[in-house]
């Protein structure tokens, strides 16, 4: 589950951008239109909210809002 783009192109640019931060993601869906977390299941609460943060900034960075529930 992830945050999800209506423009072409968008999900692959947050991905880049997130990547750029330090988070590893991919691109899911039937057009690619998807940021898709994998986070391992041993992570931390802390970690978790961190990982959230570099993806709220990486989703800015491309034009979006700061839309990501904490």
């Amino acid at each position: 589950m992830g945050p999800a783009f209506d423009r072409p192109g968008a999900a692959r640019e947050v991905c880049d951008a997130a990547y750029r931060g330090g988070l590893l993601t991919e691109t899911a869906g039937p057009h690619d239109e998807v940021v898709k977390v994998l986070p391992p299941l041993t992570v931390a609460d802390g970690q978790l909210e961190q990982g959230r943060g570099m993806l709220d900034e990486a989703v800015v960075s491309r034009g979006g809002r700061r839309t990501l529930a904490a």
